[in-house]
């Protein structure tokens, strides 16, 4: 039987929801008419779609791609490729949109869809929030367009290698740097692995083999817990760095040359100071991410801007601004360069070793001079998806005149010695959290009094 269409999949950046409970074939069918039909509407016609590594996800995109034709779309199937290299295949094959199957880090039961679109400037860029909201109401309504659209299958992969040698400078050498790879088992391993071997380093590749049950570790290298593997292969090969990979490939993760997790406010630091001498400008990174950085972007004739969390938003601003660099606490990297202006982990991660190498030093020298306070990293707390909202103004509001706030994305208060975030997740029924001061007993004081505040709305209010 043929699941109900469930409107709480449609979330601000993608689509996503669980399998066989919010998912079936029968569903991407709609998609496919739903995205297609939205597309129509804007004169946009050919459509790049990709899937994940996810063990529905071959069934899911052949769904999807019915859908799409159904409506008069041509479709141009890519087959099992990262988000990265979708974006890439839009500007690449002169499409007019792209569609991946994909679920980015969530576990395997989850699955979802990312849309694109081409970009006149830009080669293409994220569809926005209010078109995916789009996408649900027509799914909902059925107000779909009519056609018959062609299908194509593509291999961009050579192609998409070529792209980023030509981009990145080969590291050769007497003696070949040394990087550990870790694929995750989701879909970005076997071409970041390929690419990284063009580029002349020496690579000893971890868990690269595609896999949608993610049986090693789960694919999000935001999580220290799925770092460990890449950790103990640096240091047992005595690598400069490890790479990691989430599910779908468009995060980077970060180990230095120990093994220690490095964040992405922290190799930012690393990726600003080579970027930043070749041109000065606007860097972007949102909310989640310490004071030190921008600290240290003003220090290099940068102009720090502090924005919200999300891909999205974080693409939009980058090109509003003309921005040298941006990224993402949870790894989302992009560095403006012809044919890449997009977030790719693989990519970013090849940018960073060339920017170690640049300035000839490892991470851990690299970020030496730039030492980070205590933190408490990211919190998560469940929370009414219809009261979340109005939590955050009454946090704003207890804290206004009290402190300088700043008021982007959520409520991110200044105490002079440290500073919290609480924000309303985009995502999921939950209010997120961070905090940094100079000890780590302060940052728990902070995070006490603002926890304190928001369970006041919670009993309250």
């Amino acid at each position: 039987m043929a699941l109900t269409l469930n409107a709480t999949i449609f979330r601000a950046y993608d689509i996503r929801g669980i399998v066989d409970i919010d998912l079936d074939e029968s569903i991407y069918q709609l998609l496919g008419q739903a995205a297609g039909t939205l597309f129509r509407r804007q004169d946009l016609r050919s459509v790049v779609v990709a899937r994940d590594a996810r063990l529905t996800s071959p069934a899911y995109q052949a769904a999807l791609i019915s859908g799409l034709r159904a409506v008069g779309c041509d479709v141009i199937d890519i087959g099992q490729a990262a988000t990265p290299v979708m974006y890439f295949a839009v500007e690449h094959l002169g499409a007019d949109a792209g569609a991946i199957v994909s679920a980015s880090h969530n576990p395997p039961n989850f699955n979802g869809l990312k849309l694109r679109r081409s970009h006149a400037t830009f080669g293409s860029e994220p569809t926005s929030g209010a078109d995916v909201q789009e996408v649900g109401r027509i799914a909902l309504s059925g107000d779909f367009v009519s056609g018959a659209g062609s299908y194509t299958q593509v291999d961009v992969s050579a192609a998409y290698v070529e792209n980023v040698v030509g981009l990145i400078p080969a590291f050769r050498g007497a003696q070949r740097l040394k990087v550990v790879l870790d694929g995750g088992n989701g879909v970005a391993g076997p071409l970041a692995l390929r690419t990284f071997e063009a580029l002349g380093l020496d690579v000893v590749p971890l868990f690269i083999e595609p896999d949608g049950r993610f049986p090693n570790h789960h694919p999000d290298p935001l999580k220290a817990e799925n770092m460990l593997d890449l950790g103990r292969a640096v240091r047992e090969h005595n690598a400069l760095l490890g790479i990691g990979l989430d599910g779908d490939g468009d995060r980077l993760g970060v180990v230095d040359d120990c093994g220690d997790m490095v964040f992405a406010d922290r190799y930012l630091i690393a990726m600003a100071r080579e970027r930043l001498a070749q041109r000065t400008g606007p860097v972007v990174f949102d909310v989640k991410c310490s004071a030190v950085l921008p600290q240290v972007i003003r220090e290099l004739g940068g102009e720090p801007i502090m924005w919200k969390t999300g891909y999205t938003n974080l693409s939009a601003k980058m090109r509003e601004l003309d921005a040298v660099l941006g990224g993402e606490l949870s790894g989302h990297t992009i560095l403006p360069l012809p044919g890449h202006y997009y977030d790719d982990g693989a990519f970013a991660g090849l940018a960073l070793i060339h920017a170690l190498r640049t300035l000839g030093q490892t991470l851990r020298e690299c970020l030496a001079p730039y030492p980070t306070p205590p933190s408490i990293d990211e919190g998560r707390i469940h929370f009414a998806e219809d009261r979340k909202f109005a939590a955050i103004d009454y946090i704003q509001a207890h804290f206004a005149g009290r402190y300088p706030l700043i008021d982007v994305d959520g409520v991110r208060v200044d105490y002079g010695d440290g500073w919290g975030l609480i924000r309303a997740s985009n995502t999921e029924p939950a209010i997120t959290t961070r905090f940094e001061a100079k000890t780590l007993e302060r940052a728990q004081a902070i995070r006490a009094e603002m926890l304190g505040v928001l369970e006041e709305f919670r009993t309250h209010v």
